[in-house]
């Protein structure tokens, strides 16, 4: 019997291959590309789409084959935001110079990837190599999660839904639903942080190859792409944080705060000759179960600022480490007059939240791990 025809039905008009063929000129390629890239993400599948995709890297990419060996291990999500060039190939003859040039940029970060999973598996080969772990189970699921928030973000994209709370509680549904193991959420965080990366770089001009590669984006859609990446960290780093809180609330004996403080490192009191500052900690029992904490490095002049991330709603202490803050929202910033800034943050809370976001320093995530040089200035 013979196989029928498969019969093609698109919502978006297929664009006339036809005109875009021979173009010679890169920025015209790179205009040809994008008058075509919303008919390729919205009417062609994602499999087919990185199928040739993989197809492109293993014959044509001209990379080592050690290298295309190790790109091929990745799974398919990793492919996504680039595989519409290459499908764009396959009716025009060529991929626009500037998604050439953008994919040489993400090459370190698929070798990376690839990497890191070839170790992991090989150090789960057990007596039976052809069963899965637990491990291998539970990563595979946060995977198929990650591949379902892209989904959601293509739709963001074009303009199907909003970044609301309503977006919030997909997300959520998504997570609880596959129930992804904690430690290995900062695998998709990274992943996104990538993303957020590179729309930070659109949004300061400075790369003439990505300014062509978003042109069809305005820097107000730029911008909120830049926070729906945050909004989705934020919730991915609550969902793990959450995960955590859940099992230790699973003793049966309830632990003081007095020993959930007692390993925690800290300076009760600091005084500079110099500068005439004297600082007293607060008591760290006030950090376990806060929802808000200042504290002051005295060897670096850094400020940390936490706040407790809203699923888990209040931050605790685990050995030595503060757990349970948001990591988009808390940051570490360094002060060039320590004396006078304290003062000013030793305020009401909302001025001091309002003096903090104004300071002229570069914020870097903390990670909650104290020493013998921080000072906890307050926690509330």
């Amino acid at each position: 019997m013979a196989k029928r025809k498969q019969k093609t039905v698109y919502f978006t008009p297929e664009p006339k291959w036809e005109k875009f063929k021979n173009i010679v000129d890169p920025i015209e390629q790179s205009k040809a590309y994008q008058d075509c890239q919303y008919f390729i993400r919205t009417e062609i599948n994602d499999k087919k789409r990185i199928a040739i995709t993989r197809k492109w890297v293993k014959e044509e990419s001209g990379w080592p084959d050690e290298d295309i060996e190790v790109i091929l291990r990745n799974p398919d999500w990793t492919f996504g935001p680039s595989s519409s060039a290459f499908y764009f190939k396959t009716k025009v003859g060529y991929v626009p110079q500037a998604n050439k040039d953008h994919v040489e940029k993400l090459k370190p970060d698929w070798l990376e990837q690839g990497n890191k999973i070839l170790k992991e598996k090989e150090e789960k080969i057990k007596e039976n190599p052809n069963r899965p772990s637990i491990q291998d189970i539970m990563l595979e699921k946060l995977l198929e999660a990650g591949g379902k928030i892209d989904g959601l973000i293509d739709q963001w994209v074009d303009g199907e839904i909003k970044n609301d709370e309503k977006f919030n509680g997909q997300i959520l549904k998504i997570l609880h639903d596959y129930n992804p193991l904690a430690n290995h959420v900062p695998q998709l965080v990274s992943a996104y942080e990538r993303e957020k990366a590179e729309f930070v770089e659109v949004l300061a001009g400075k790369d003439e190859q990505l300014n062509e590669a978003y042109s069809n984006f305005s820097k107000t859609k730029i911008k909120q792409t830049i926070g729906l990446y945050d909004t989705i960290i934020s919730l991915l780093n609550s969902y793990a944080t959450l995960k955590i809180q859940s099992r230790a609330k699973r003793k049966t004996k309830t632990i003081s705060p007095e020993k959930a403080v007692s390993k925690l490192k800290y300076q009760k009191r600091f005084e500079c000759q110099t500068t005439k500052m004297k600082l007293e900690s607060v008591r760290p029992t006030e950090l376990h179960h806060s929802k808000e904490a200042w504290v002051y490095d005295t060897a670096k002049r850094k400020l940390h600022h936490y706040i407790a991330d809203d699923l888990g709603g209040e931050m605790f202490v685990k050995g030595n480490t503060l757990l349970g803050f948001d990591k988009a929202k808390s940051q570490i910033k360094t002060l060039r007059k320590p004396n006078e800034q304290i003062k000013e943050i030793m305020g009401s809370k909302p001025a001091a939240r309002t003096y903090f976001d104004k300071i002229k320093a570069v914020g870097i995530k903390p990670t909650g791990r104290f020493n013998d040089a921080l000072v906890i200035l307050k926690a509330f």
